[in-house]
C-alpha cells in the first residue's frame, strides 16, 4: 500500500483502476482465482436455501464467474433499471444473460430475491480501506439499493485485488461499510457486526 497526495474520490477511483489494469489478464486471472479460493471458506456455512447476490465481473474486476457455474446456493445478479432502481434476479448456469443499460450483463428471468434467513451480498468496488470503506464506479447503484436494504443482509463481502487498497477513502453519513474484503494475500475484517 502506497501512501499518495490523492485527496477527491475521482483521483482515488482513477488510481485503483490504473492499478487493476496494470496487472495484466494473466496475473488478475491468476488472482481471481485465488479470492474464489479464500471466499468458498466464507460461504461454506450456506445452506442451498440461503442467498448469496453477487455481481457479474466486468472489464479487469476480480472474476466472478465461476459461482455463476458452480453455485454454493441460490444465486442472484443484480438488473438495474436506473441509478436509483436495482432487483436481484435468481439465475443457474443456464440463465440467459443479456447487456443493460450500463453495459453490464444481467440476467434474463422473473424470480427476485427477497429477504430470507441468510443472504449475503458480494460488493464490486474500484477501492477500498481497511474500515470498510469502498468506491464503486461512481453511479452509486449499490449504495441507493443497500441503503433501504441493508438489514436484510448478513454480510457484505468486498472482492478486490490488492493493488486496489488505499489508506483511506473519504466516507460519507449514508455510505455502508463492508464487513470483509477479499483479496489475493488476506480475508482483512473491516468491522464486527
Amino acid at each position: 500500500m502506497t501512501t499518495l497526495p490523492v485527496v477527491t474520490k475521482h483521483q482515488l477511483r482513477q488510481l485503483a483502476r490504473e492499478r487493476r489494469m496494470a496487472l495484466g489478464d494473466t496475473l488478475r486471472a491468476n488472482h481471481s482465482a485465488q479470492i474464489m479460493e479464500r471466499l468458498q471458506g466464507e460461504l461454506a456455512a450456506l445452506s442451498p436455501d440461503d442467498a448469496l447476490l453477487t455481481y457479474r465481473a466486468m472489464n479487469s474486476e476480480v472474476d466472478t464467474g465461476a459461482l455463476f457455474q458452480q453455485p454454493p446456493c441460490r444465486i442472484f445478479a443484480p438488473r438495474t433499471h436506473s441509478h436509483e432502481h436495482m432487483e436481484w434476479v435468481e439465475t443457474h448456469p443456464g440463465t440467459h444473460w443479456h447487456t443493460g443499460i450500463f453495459g453490464i450483463r444481467e440476467p434474463a428471468g422473473d424470480r427476485l430475491w427477497h429477504a430470507g434467513p441468510t443472504t449475503i451480498l458480494l460488493c464490486p468496488l474500484t477501492a477500498f480501506d481497511r474500515s470498510g470503506n469502498r468506491l464503486g464506479m461512481g453511479k452509486g447503484c449499490f449504495d441507493i439499493w443497500l441503503a433501504g436494504h441493508r438489514p436484510a443482509i448478513s454480510r457484505i463481502i468486498g472482492l478486490a485485488f490488492s493493488c486496489q487498497e488505499m489508506e483511506s477513502i473519504p466516507a460519507e453519513d449514508h455510505d455502508i461499510p463492508l464487513d470483509i474484503v477479499i483479496t489475493e494475500k488476506e480475508t482483512i475484517a473491516c468491522r464486527t457486526s
